[in-house]
This record gives structure tokens, sequence and C-alpha cells, in this order.
């Protein structure tokens, strides 16, 4: 989903009107914006399966102890949970909020988990680990 996320980003044209609000749920719709909703979506399951198996790894829980983590929580269930107050619920715009740096903590996030699952994936299969 990441990787789709920067193709369809680098292709489509950005959307900039006089309403952010406009302008935040037509990039939520747009293929980059769908494909950046699942991303964090799934990355949040990812960080349940993480704490719930108990794993540990000293840049990975630096990163999950921060309070962007019950935001990501928001986010996903925002994305995946029918809400029925309103289509672009304070859940999604939230984790958003450049104060929380999310962007860069899920890039953050993102790259520590696979560098953590691919040299675990390595190392169970008797490959030397890679940079």
């Amino acid at each position: 989903m990441r990787q789709d996320f920067y193709k369809h980003l680098k292709e489509e044209p950005r959307i900039r009107g006089k309403d952010e609000a406009v302008d935040a749920a037509m990039f939520l719709v747009s293929k980059g914006g769908i494909h950046m909703c699942l991303w964090y979506g799934m990355l949040y399951v990812v960080i349940e399966g993480w704490l719930e198996a108990k794993l540990s790894d000293p840049e990975i829980d630096r990163l999950l102890a921060s309070p962007n983590v019950e935001f990501l929580k928001r986010f996903r269930n925002g994305m995946f949970h029918f809400q029925k107050d309103q289509w672009l619920s304070p859940k999604l715009s939230d984790f958003m909020d450049p104060k929380l740096g999310s962007v860069d903590w899920v890039r953050s996030l993102t790259s520590e988990f696979r560098r953590f699952l691919m040299a675990e994936m390595n190392r169970i299969s008797g490959k030397p680990a890679t940079p």
C-alpha cells in the first residue's frame, strides 16, 4: 500500500481549492488517498500483532511509545468502521494534524517494521541478514 500510495501521489494532480475540508475529502477519495488510508489502517493491525505477540525491538518500541499509536488506532477505526455522524470523521483528520508529526512517524515505523521483519525472515530461512 505504501508503494502504491507514493506511485499515485506522484501521478495525481494536487487538488487545491478555497476550502481545506473539501480538499482533504477529495484527497481521501483519490487513488493516493485510498492507498494511504489502507496503508495506515493496516499499519495499526501490525502494531496490534506486535503488541499481542510481545515482540520487542529498541527502535520500534521507542516509536510505539508515541501518542501517535492511539491516534492511528482512531484513524483505523474511522476508516474501517461505519461513521454514523459524519463521513470525514475527526478520527481521520485528528491524525493528520501537522503538530503530531504523523507522516514522519508512519514512515519511520513502517521502515523499522520492515527492517525487523526482513531480518527475522532471513534468520528463520538461514539467509544472511541484508542491510
